[in-house]
């Protein structure tokens, strides 16, 4: 019966496998299948100081961890010769873009303010591994905002690149903001045991997400609820994405009538256009989302949540004041919990919105890296 079993569990990985493999290149052809491996590598023109690729690789599917997913990745290479050890990695996490096939960043290509942001780490002399997130840019279901489906990718990236490029360190610094924000800190906390062969030297979070009991209540009775919020925007994200992933959620015990076509546009609509249907639609709190919504949608909810926040490294925390997006006393909740739980936190506050947050905080940002990698003590702001 064992042996029956065994066959069994054999037979299931290599078909996912096999699903994957029809575009893989030579070097991962005959390579163990396994998560963060390369499945293949291509070069592409970008206007950066260094060189860029498009790579798809496996990463461990959270809905069903016996299987792989294929997820795809840019890699950019500094220019010149590495130091000792190779260069430090970057783990660049992106927000929402969606969760269409088509949203992922790797193929909406480096333009100039995504060349521009990524240039600035290069000429520090780091190498960038930016993620997009299972569902994005490859076939399969994205897992909005699942945490651990995100920071397993994040790290999975991480690993396949340094599998292709030998000149990659295996020193590694996590950078997001959004709903990279909450992948880096996930990946922060799975890196030990999922990851061992990485060494996360630091992670900027910033206008980063904070799940817990009441995040239900920020989505679905934001304040002014007759008037458009960000919060219907992200509560159609979270319950398309369910639906995928669960055939047996009725969209209608969490959305009114009038949401219902907003809920399937979702997964078809990246994030600018869909944030323009929504609210040429004129969807509120009110108008959107049913009485029990928050229940409903509990399993979303719940795979937002952080695998932990005692993270071993030291955290920077980056938080617009002015923030629409995600509130900052959500992050200042964050900020406490990270601190309760024994974390060292640095935080810094920016008079900007949520989307100007990455550029305002670039330079504390890159002091942080900086500092991180070498191992100088990161003052904490947890009382």
């Amino acid at each position: 019966m064992r042996s029956v079993l065994a066959m069994m569990a054999v037979s299931a990985l290599t078909l996912t496998a096999c699903a994957m493999d029809a575009d893989e290149d030579a070097e991962s052809r005959y390579a163990p299948v396994a998560a963060g491996q390369a499945i293949k590598l291509e070069q592409k023109n970008a206007p950066i100081p260094g060189t860029a690729y498009r790579m798809a690789y496996r990463s461990t599917d959270a809905h069903n961890p016996t299987h792989l997913v294929a997820v795809s990745a840019e890699v950019m290479v500094p220019r010149g010769t590495p130091p000792a050890g190779g260069w430090p990695v970057v783990a660049w996490a992106h927000g929402t873009s969606g969760i269409g096939l088509t949203c992922a960043p790797s193929i909406m290509g480096i333009g100039g303010p995504q060349a521009s942001f990524y240039g600035s780490w290069l000429r520090r002399g780091y190498a960038v591994v930016a993620t997009d997130y299972p569902g994005l840019g490859e076939p399969g279901a994205a897992l909005y905002l699942n945490a651990k489906s995100e920071g397993m990718a994040v790290l999975d990236s991480v690993r396949a690149a340094r599998r292709r490029f030998s000149a990659l360190s295996g020193h590694v610094v996590l950078l997001g903001h959004d709903q990279g924000a909450q992948a880096v800190l996930a990946a922060s906390a799975l890196a030990k045991s999922y990851a061992p062969s990485l060494q996360i030297k630091g992670t900027i979070a910033l206008g980063a997400p904070y799940f817990d009991g009441d995040s239900g209540h920020i989505l679905t009775q934001a304040h002014g609820a007759r008037r458009f919020a960000p919060g219907v925007v992200y509560g159609l994200l979270l319950g398309a994405s369910l639906g995928a992933a669960d055939p047996s959620f009725d969209p209608s015990s969490a959305f009114k009538p009038r949401a219902l076509p907003l809920y399937r546009k979702a997964s078809e609509l990246c994030r600018g256009d869909f944030f323009g249907a929504v609210e040429h639609a004129g969807l509120t709190p009110d108008n959107t989302f049913q009485p029990d919504a928050e229940n409903a949608l509990a399993p979303a909810l719940q795979w937002a949540r952080y695998p932990s926040l005692k993270l071993s490294s030291p955290v920077m925390l980056g938080i617009a004041t002015s923030d629409t997006q995600v509130p900052p006393a959500q992050q200042e909740k964050l900020k406490q919990a990270l601190c309760s739980a024994g974390t060292v936190v640095s935080v810094h506050h920016y008079r900007v919105e949520h989307s100007p947050l990455l550029n305002a905080a670039e330079s504390e940002a890159q002091a942080f890296a900086d500092r991180s990698l070498q191992g100088d003590a990161i003052s904490s702001d947890c009382q």
